[in-house]
């Protein structure tokens, strides 16, 4: 399993070891010569504007500052934005950390591919993670450096958004019910954090990207749906989107006689997070119809 590390503090200048010889250096050096490795990639070297945006950011996490990394200051620090930016119309941070992560995937897939370590970025988030590889010899990545090792198996973010009511009076209610219902289903579950309501609810009724409500609210997966009620039947459509490529993940659909309501929206939100529970257990994609 790969171990990622995250800077903490600046370390002291590298003390030369007893009977001379060459000084083991501090893993910052080795993080800083390593992002001088990928922007002299044939994945990087092209893109001055990328290039700017990983130097800015892996610095800014070295100086300790990770957590101040928010699209407002990289469009200023990075993009020349001014004080004007409006992080909200102007989308250019967002645009261009998805290209550095398809970059940086790409190049650790061919030309580092056996780099002992790498640079993530995960979704929702401009800080990145220093992430060693499995087998690097210890002798490159020494064990007294100040850069902590945390778990890398982090719980996974998920949003349930507003499932649409598109069908006759009762729809929107029903939707309304089949969300809450899934929030609290899902949020019980431990190695999934779920999106507070609120923040969720923001998005209802908007036609946005799916890749853009990902990173706004912090999530790498997406819920969404829609209801529609005929006479005494209901329908619901749901899909599971991954917040980071767009790509439906998982589609199901669920036709039921309406009958008792609130039973009715607690056995299609079991069923629904069941399925996402699997998913992000590691299940297969694929298309299930209940």
């Amino acid at each position: 399993m790969d171990k990622v590390f995250v800077h903490k503090l600046e370390p002291p200048p590298a003390a030369q070891p007893p009977g001379g010889g060459q000084a083991v250096l501090p893993r910052l050096d080795l993080v800083r010569r390593h992002v001088e490795k990928l922007v002299a990639s044939a994945e990087l070297r092209r893109s001055k504007k990328l290039c700017q945006f990983l130097r800015f950011t892996v610095e800014e996490v070295l100086r300790g500052h990770g957590s101040e990394l928010k699209e407002y200051a990289i469009g200023v620090g990075v993009f020349r934005r001014g004080r004007e930016f409006d992080t909200g119309a102007d989308p250019i941070v967002r645009v261009q950390a998805r290209r550095l992560r398809s970059k940086l995937a790409q190049y650790y897939q061919t030309e580092g591919r056996d780099e002992p370590m790498r640079i993530d970025y995960p979704v929702g988030s401009y800080s990145p993670v220093f992430v060693s590889r499995t087998g690097t010899p210890a002798q490159d990545l020494p064990a007294e450096s100040p850069i902590q090792a945390r778990p890398s198996a982090a719980p996974r973010v998920l949003a349930v958004l507003p499932f649409v009511g598109v069908g006759n009076e009762g729809s929107e209610a029903f939707g309304e019910g089949i969300t809450d219902e899934l929030i609290h289903e899902l949020s019980s579950w431990a190695g999934i954090r779920v999106v507070a309501r609120s923040s969720c609810y923001q998005f209802k009724g908007r036609s946005e990207d799916v890749r853009r409500i990902g990173e706004s609210l912090g999530a790498s997966a997406l819920v969404s749906g829609s209801v529609r009620i005929e006479g005494p039947r209901v329908r619901v459509l749901a899909q599971l989107v991954d917040a980071e490529s767009g790509v439906n993940l998982r589609s199901s659909a669920y036709d039921r006689d309406l009958g008792d309501i609130l039973a009715t929206q607690r056995e299609i939100s079991g069923e629904l997070s069941g399925i996402v529970r699997r998913q992000f257990a590691g299940s297969q994609s694929g298309v299930a119809t209940a």
